[in-house]
């Protein structure tokens, strides 16, 4: 599901070869309150990428501040390994779904997501890209639309119909896409502002939706997206700590204290290199998947809680950066 940040057209995506960057949206306050971070909890209208509408102000571009400039530069750098690596997993993710090798592709999807998560703020900028590899079935007319692409058209062809048949077309476009996606990113102007902003963001997504269970219903594999969420959300917030404790030091704190929590918390919910699936108490979202309660009620709502604290928190870092969103 995207996660929209407020962006102006200031915004720039570098000219590459014959691609004029036209595909940068300006991502909106879902609440259109244009104050904060921009925070809102709906995942927009429309059935492409989930996006907000556009409105409030532009984040700010740069800082005068050298340790934001040296964050920014960091994080920019970041967002590029997160696309290699995700180009790197996903055609590991494709591959076996081209050779019909259900279980490798099973094993395959979760991981070929985790560095979409990490950066998904960013990446949903690209408004066409997004859209297409990421929206979720409730936005379009059914699992069998032909509009219905991405990661989850694949992962509801190879867990709930269990098979790769027909599944190669779609396997085909992820790669074109998560290609053009890389080919955007590496040349990304990254405003100042986004850094904290979209770590806000993430852990918005976290306790408004990717806690519920309905973004990888047919894997259960939402757990992954959690915690790829938190990670990515909390290594944005590392490379501002520098700049953050010269501010405000009692809020870098907090922060710091606020991940490890959430970190505590899913801890249990490990399974070796990866993540339990997904199976709550009375799951809006049944599977055969599930022989039992991997997430009870107290877990989830000990996350929902401690990722609300958590948003709080990050959302006032801008601010205290001197950064103007």
């Amino acid at each position: 599901m995207a996660v929209s940040l407020v962006l102006g057209a200031a915004l720039t995506l570098t000219a590459c070869g014959s691609d004029d960057g036209s595909g940068v949206t300006n991502l909106g306050d879902e609440s259109g309150s244009g104050s904060g971070s921009g925070s809102g909890s709906g995942s927009g209208s429309g059935s492409g990428s989930g996006s907000g509408s556009g409105l409030g102000s532009d984040l700010q571009q740069t800082s005068d501040n050298k340790l934001v400039t040296e964050a920014v530069e960091k994080y920019t750098k970041y967002v590029q390994q997160q696309a290699d690596e995700m180009a790197t997993l996903t055609t590991t993710f494709t591959d076996a779904v081209r050779a019909g090798d259900l279980k490798a592709a099973q094993a395959a999807y979760a991981p070929s997501r985790e560095p979409w998560e990490r950066m998904e703020p960013i990446a949903g900028l690209v408004k066409e890209l997004d859209g297409k590899m990421d929206e979720r079935v409730d936005h379009f007319k059914g699992a069998d639309d032909p509009e219905f692409t991405g990661w989850h058209r694949l992962e509801y062809i190879l867990f709930e119909r269990k098979t790769t048949e027909g599944a190669a077309p779609y396997a085909d476009q992820l790669d074109e896409d998560v290609a053009a996606l890389q080919k955007k990113l590496a040349t990304l102007k990254i405003p100042a502002a986004a850094v904290p902003v979209g770590a806000s963001k993430l852990i918005q997504e976290v306790s408004v939706n990717t806690i519920n269970g309905g973004e990888d219903r047919y894997s259960k594999t939402d757990l992954w997206d959690v915690a790829a969420n938190v990670a990515g959300s909390k290594q944005a917030m590392e490379y501002l700590m520098p700049a953050l404790k010269e501010a405000d030091p009692k809020l870098a704190e907090q922060i710091n204290e606020g991940f490890a929590g959430i970190e505590q918390t899913m801890k249990p919910l490990r399974d070796g290199k990866g993540w339990k699936p997904y199976c709550a108490q009375d799951d809006k979202y049944p599977s055969k998947l599930c022989t039992g309660v991997t997430v009870d009620a107290k877990t989830k709502n000990e996350l929902k809680m401690q990722a609300e604290a958590l948003h709080k928190l990050t959302d006032q870092v801008a601010g205290k950066l001197d950064l103007q969103t």
